[in-house]
């Protein structure tokens, strides 16, 4: 281990009570950190002979998860065939985002991104995206009630519970009435002996997770016209997500 990685490591020990830790960034705002490097993520699916999108399943949940959490959005959903305009909270490495092009083929695809490298990534792979300035906290460069789908994977059970929900309100607000959100999050439905006994034996994986009370956020989500549509459990390491699918309510 390097000498930054040794000391990240002691301070890290020493903020382990507290729930925080020290990660590698592009900024200090923990709300916009970047969790795995392109590069060096990239020349590991290479060199394993797989897609990144398999890699990260692989790595982070379990092997098809990615697909099954999309075709689980579309049908909760009720998404199918060509629609206007999608956008996407932290795509990352497109895994998500290439299954959804593929299967609804929208007009517009936007894209908030705050990690360079992957963003640099994604510009190649799909030179037609919309790239949106990101700040890691809101969606200023999208109209309210603008879009068919806003959604996110794999970040809300990561960021820190406030950055979470100032984004939920952001979503509800750019989606526009029948349209559909979908997102993410560790809540107390996910939470089992299983899952309780794996965190106990290693604390240190259990502090990287943000967790939602579930019937909080969804009277959240029902006071700014979010319907629950339906949920289902994503894998993810250590234990798992629910994917929660909401429909905004139509004006009367």
């Amino acid at each position: 281990m390097s000498l930054l990685g040794t000391a990240r490591a002691g301070v890290n020990r020493v903020l382990r009570p507290t729930g925080m830790q020290l990660v590698r960034g592009y900024s200090s705002d923990p709300g916009i950190s970047p969790f795995l490097p392109a590069r060096k993520t990239l020349a590991a699916a290479k060199r394993a002979g797989v897609s990144v999108g398999d890699y990260l399943d692989d790595f982070s949940a379990e092997p098809g998860s990615t697909g099954e959490t999309v075709a689980a959005m579309l049908r909760l959903g009720e998404l199918s065939g060509d629609i206007g305009r999608v956008c996407e909270i932290g795509p990352g490495s497109g895994r998500y985002l290439t299954r959804v092009m593929d299967a609804l083929h929208p007009n517009a695809y936007e894209v908030y991104e705050t990690a360079p490298d992957w963003l640099n990534y994604l510009r190649q792979i799909r030179p037609e995206l919309v790239v949106r300035d990101a700040d890691g906290h809101s969606l200023g460069s999208t109209d309210s009630a603008s879009v068919d789908l806003v959604h996110s994977h794999k970040l809300f059970c990561y960021i820190p519970f406030i950055v979470a929900f100032e984004y939920i309100v952001e979503m509800a607000r750019v989606v526009r009435p029948g349209g559909v959100v979908a997102f993410d999050v560790i809540t107390d439905a996910c939470l089992d002996d299983a899952v309780t006994k794996t965190w106990l034996a290693e604390p240190s994986r259990a502090t990287i997770y943000s967790l939602t009370p579930r019937d909080w956020l969804l009277d959240f989500a029902g006071n700014r016209g979010l319907e629950l549509r339906g949920s289902h459990f994503v894998p993810l390491s250590g234990g798992r997500t629910e994917l929660l699918v909401f429909r905004r309510r139509e004006q009367s």
